[in-house]
């Protein structure tokens, strides 16, 4: 921000992490950025290195073969009596900073948490509280009846939260701003609540570049092939042409039907010129580009990318992609210019389940060949899987087992499914009873406890997923099916 214009106002930050991983999220820093560039100040308040320990990374590291890193030279050792803590700093901070708006980023897994620390703020200190994020944007009904919340943001927020903020500071009505529900006390408005329409969508290379400095610096850190390095997230593109069922990404194309095309790119210069900044102020180490399928995009825009890649950046980056996207011919461009790692989702090892259950319409076959061509040029890979999905049985789950053993990739990330709201598979699973229509996810554990596969099961198998992997426990043989035309078929 320009120290020579005159600050407008200051808007709070919090950022509800509650399982105590690092790692500079891109929204918030890209939304620091819009507000600073409008004249505001801004600050965080952060709980990921208060609420806990790094969850997520013991448990990748007790069970996915995730390479040992010591991460409290790069986070610190957490305190248990930090928790505590939290209501009394956040009031310190608002009480200090004085903000004239308060606005948190949710999702399913920290509203519990998020309810629970802004329970009472905005009558308290008479500051307006807005929220969004992709649980906001997906079920904003959920967030009608909680008094801690004054706004609701149902979409991108980059142009809304500025608006917000200018009308607060200048005391203007803002109950007209698009993609913001607002709660009111006129009786003509159905529970209460102005829902303005969503916006058309934004062009990306309007965006400021990410603001990193309302972080720690421990954020700056990721752990990557044993060790911390300093990593950035940023996007070349927004929006998914697929539509994953355990994604949100058809929920969102029908959000904003009719606001402009919902697969975006962002210009590579552009891109390039963020990181080239974040790169020289904060020592950056490495890049991971967030794009939903990298390799998805035109052979014009690919070959510019490699070509400036290289001469600008010349950092190692990780991208992830579909598994139909792989070309030889991008390979080979990758491995001059320093690829790092290709992820590429497998998600389940059943063909059947993958096609009618998640709408992911690739074959085993078309799996293998991707990730033989990647292995062909001596790049690192990682797969990714789910489990415990509904209709999964564990019988499934030594598919994925089978195919990992047979494609090797350098390293794998098995996650448990959990229900997001906004996804398809969340209502099969509502449908089916396995959760109630009102479940909210607490952690990052299981959620499903089906007949075919025992939530008891479910862990094990997760636990013990490397194990699996390497052979140690061995795989049952095969389920044989006699159907009725004497055809022999594998469950």
């Amino acid at each position: 921000m320009d120290t020579d214009k005159k600050l407008k106002g200051k808007v709070l930050f919090v950022y509800p992490n509650c399982e105590g991983y690092g790692g500079i999220p891109n929204g918030l820093a890209l939304l620091s950025g819009c507000l600073k560039a409008a004249g505001f100040e801004t600050k965080c308040f952060d709980t990921t290195f208060l609420n806990s320990p790094p969850l997520t990374f013991f448990y990748r590291s007790k069970y996915d073969g995730i390479m040992e890193a010591d991460n409290e030279k790069a986070w610190g050792k957490w305190n248990p009596d930090l928790p505590k803590q939290i209501p009394g700093l956040f009031r310190k901070t608002i009480e200090e900073f004085k903000p004239d708006l308060i606005a948190i980023n949710i999702v399913d897994v920290t509203y519990n948490f998020s309810k629970e620390l802004l329970e009472g703020i905005n009558k308290q200190y008479g500051i307006p509280v807005v929220i969004g994020g992709p649980t906001p944007t997906l079920s904003p009904e959920l967030f009608v009846n909680d008094d801690c919340f004054d706004i609701i943001c149902v979409g991108e927020g980059e142009d809304a939260l500025v608006e917000l903020a200018n009308c607060i500071v200048e005391k203007k009505d803002y109950s007209h701003i698009p993609n913001l529900w607002v709660k009111t006390k006129l009786p003509v408005f159905e529970d209460g609540i102005i829902k303005n329409n969503v916006r058309p969508f934004k062009n990306l290379d309007e965006l400021p570049h990410q603001d990193w400095s309302i972080f720690d610096e421990k954020h700056y850190y990721k752990p990557y092939c044993g060790e911390f390095r300093r990593t950035g997230f940023f996007e070349l593109a927004r929006g998914c042409p697929f539509n994953c069922s355990f994604c949100c990404t058809a929920n969102l194309r029908k959000l904003y039907q009719g606001c402009g095309s919902f697969l975006r790119l962002r210009s590579v210069d552009k891109t390039f010129d963020e990181i080239c900044e974040i790169k020289d102020k904060y020592d950056l180490e490495m890049v991971f580009f967030i794009d939903d399928n990298f390799l998805g995009m035109p052979e014009d825009r690919f070959n510019h990318f490699c070509e400036e890649y290289k001469k600008r950046i010349n950092l190692p980056f990780y991208i992830q992609t579909r598994a139909e996207t792989v070309r030889e011919d991008y390979i080979k461009k990758l491995v001059d210019i320093g690829i790092s790692t290709i992820a590429i989702g497998i998600e389940n090892g059943n063909e059947e389940f993958r096609k009618k259950i998640m709408n992911r319409a690739m074959s085993n076959a078309v799996l293998e060949k991707a990730f033989g061509i990647v292995h062909k040029y001596k790049i690192r890979t990682t797969a990714n899987l789910i489990i415990g999905m509904p209709h999964e049985t564990e019988e499934m789950f030594y598919d994925s087992v089978r195919l990992i053993q047979k494609i090797k990739p350098s390293s794998y990330s098995i996650n448990y499914f959990l229900p997001f709201r906004g996804t398809k598979m969340r209502d099969i699973a509502v449908e089916l009873g396995y959760i109630s229509k009102d479940h909210i996810i607490t952690d990052s554990n299981t959620s499903l406890d089906m007949p075919q596969f025992r939530k008891e099961r479910i862990i094990h198998c997760y636990e013990n997923f490397k194990k699996y992997i390497e052979g140690e426990i061995p795989l049952p043989e095969p389920k044989v099916e006699v159907t009725s035309d004497k055809q022999e078929t594998y469950l």
